[in-house]
């Protein structure tokens, strides 16, 4: 059995850290796994979402302190396998949550990051740890905390070491919702639901533009949205969805 466990249901990827015995360490086999997993997902048309969650107590343990050890010595392969996930997983043109049921620590709170938004669980917790074994930040830490809970709680957060529980994950913005540890996936299938009726094609495009929008002005990105709506107006779904839902409007009428 390999270190990550695969299931595809109602069109979700549930792709599920599997070391358990290890806290979820991010191995270079876990790692090459995700990545796989996460590449298969995107390619397949019945896929609208990839969820992330883990088995056992530990959401994720972070890297193998023996492959930061081989880093320092020059041996950075490891490393890389690590910085790698996160970045296939970043860069997936479909919506990714993750499920933090229990500590996400260091690389496992990238990993966390990496995906779209996260849900975590009444045992989840984020705690960036970098500076507590010496070692400066890596995998874009800065870039994706800063972009989920702004300068000042990054800066809380990173450069005071603080580990935040569910709770507050949720008020400061660092995760969306909580719900408790066994009903996760239950919240997760919630959050996604809409995604059932929403052509995959049009998630992909709005997607893009999210991250068009990031690196542009107001301008450069009305001009981009103009150009997906319109394509989008000429879709079947669009002509669907809204005589569907003209239908509903004017039952309520009647």
């Amino acid at each position: 059995m390999g270190l990550l466990d695969i299931e595809k249901r109602e069109g979700l990827a549930l792709l599920r850290l599997n070391d358990p015995q290890r806290r979820n360490l991010l191995s270079s086999g876990l790692c090459r796994e995700l990545i796989a997993a996460v590449k298969e997902a995107n390619a397949d048309e019945s896929v609208r979402a990839i969820v992330i969650c883990a088995a056992g107590k530990a959401f994720c343990a972070g890297a193998d302190l023996d492959d930061l050890k081989a880093a320092a010595a020059g041996d950075t392969a490891a490393v890389q396998d690590v910085y790698d996930a996160f970045l296939t997983v970043a860069d997936s043109p479909l919506p990714t949550l993750a499920l933090v049921q229990g500590p996400a620590v260091g690389a496992g709170m990238n990993l966390a990051l990496a995906c779209d938004a996260r849900i975590v669980g009444s045992a989840g917790s984020f705690d960036t740890r970098f500076l507590q074994i010496g070692l400066h930040p890596g995998g874009g830490h800065t870039w994706m905390l800063l972009r989920a809970v702004g300068w000042e709680t990054a800066s809380r957060l990173l450069l005071f070491s603080r580990t935040v529980k569910a709770e507050e994950a949720v008020r400061i913005g660092l995760a969306a919702e909580q719900a408790p540890n066994e009903e996760l996936e239950a919240a997760a299938l919630a959050l996604l639901a809409n995604l059932r009726n929403t052509p995959r094609e049009l998630l992909l495009r709005t997607k893009a533009s999210l991250r068009q929008a990031a690196a542009s002005s107001h301008q450069e990105s009305y001009k981009h949205e103009t150009a997906e709506q319109m394509w989008s107006l000429h879709q079947p779904a669009f002509e669907k969805l809204v005589s569907d839902l003209q239908f509903k409007l004017g039952k309520r009428g009647d």
